[in-house]
């Protein structure tokens, strides 16, 4: 998978979670019950920073969560989206390396402070395949005899398995179901003739969730005609459509998609990705002010696409713009 779109799917995983409601959800619906019965019902306290290699953060996204337990100290619940586009036996290794790496992190920022903080290691896999591998990480060291065996490493992880949950298992909460089935159906070659599907909770959702929504579906790596789009929002939400999908439909943009895609020149696809961004700021933002206009515009590839990732989760114009 290109950077490009790893990228896409990275902000769009880091922005349904962002949300501490969505979060805690995600968690005590996705946990093993046993688990989540441990939970506070407080919603978990999400914790800055990655501890995710940069080389491999086109494969993976990851989110730390401090979570209150009803009994005993906080834990964390560390969280890891795999992006690959089939099953990597390696990301055991990985996971446990990222971990070690946040508790190496705790112990050196508290001093040196023991017992250790518990850590719950969640794998969510996006697909388009199901998760045919174990979540045991002492079985990557095959047959190994038994008096060896308790000298291994040794952990599990749960495991969000999004191509073989069925869609209304997906989550009880209809807005958190609907990021998850865009997860979940983003990455399938038949995507485009299931968008009814995917978009089933439409009618129930604002305005601004079905735009971050339908956004991250058309920069997918699955090509979405936007007439496509408009016609399903046509069956679903017909006193919205021309609202929502206004901007898809703008002849601009199918100029820049096939600038910028299609003919893959630099400048024109500079061109209509800068077009792209204008009017998600303006849908997200209202107007953008002439010197915000004209920096878009001026600016290479490269930054219009780390704009539009922060765009989707911004609380304001000016955080988009930001170097930090």
């Amino acid at each position: 998978m290109s950077k490009q779109f790893a990228n896409i799917h990275d902000a769009f995983f880091k922005q349904v979670l962002s949300d501490p409601s969505l979060a805690g959800t995600f968690l005590s619906e996705h946990l093993p019950p046993d688990v989540a019965d441990l939970l506070d019902p407080a919603s978990p306290e999400p914790v800055p920073g990655s501890f995710v290699d940069e080389e491999l953060r086109q494969h993976h996204s990851d989110l730390l969560f401090r979570v209150r337990l009803k009994a005993g100290p906080d834990a964390f619940a560390y969280v890891l989206m795999e992006h690959k586009s089939s099953p990597d036996p390696g990301a055991r290794l990985q996971l446990l390396r990222y971990v070690v790496r946040m508790l190496v992190h705790w112990y050196d920022q508290n001093k040196q402070q023991l017992p250790l903080p518990l850590v719950l290691p969640l794998l969510a896999h996006q697909g388009p395949e199901g998760w045919t591998l174990s979540c045991e990480f002492a079985d990557l060291f095959g047959s190994v005899p038994e008096p060896l065996r308790p000298y291994l490493p040794s952990f599990r992880h749960a495991l969000v398995d999004l191509p073989l949950i069925d869609d209304r298992a997906l989550s009880a909460e209809a807005r958190l179901r609907a990021f998850l089935k865009a997860l979940k159906y983003s990455r399938r070659p038949e995507l485009p003739d299931c968008i009814d599907l995917v978009l089933a909770e439409a009618p129930g959702l604002e305005e601004k969730d079905l735009l971050v929504i339908l956004t991250y579906l058309d920069r997918g790596s699955i090509a979405l005609d936007s007439k496509v789009m408009h016609e399903a929002l046509q069956r679903l939400v017909p006193d919205r459509k021309e609202r929502i999908m206004g901007w898809l439909t703008q002849p601009y943009y199918d100029k820049g998609k096939a600038e910028g895609r299609a003919e893959g020149r630099a400048e024109g696809e500079a061109r209509g990705e800068a077009k792209i961004l204008a009017r998600l700021l303006e849908i997200r933002f209202g107007a953008i002010p002439a010197a915000l206009h004209q920096r878009i515009f001026a600016a290479d590839v490269a930054s219009i696409e780390t704009w539009v990732e922060r765009a989707f989760e911004a609380p304001d114009l000016q955080s988009v713009f930001d170097s930090n």
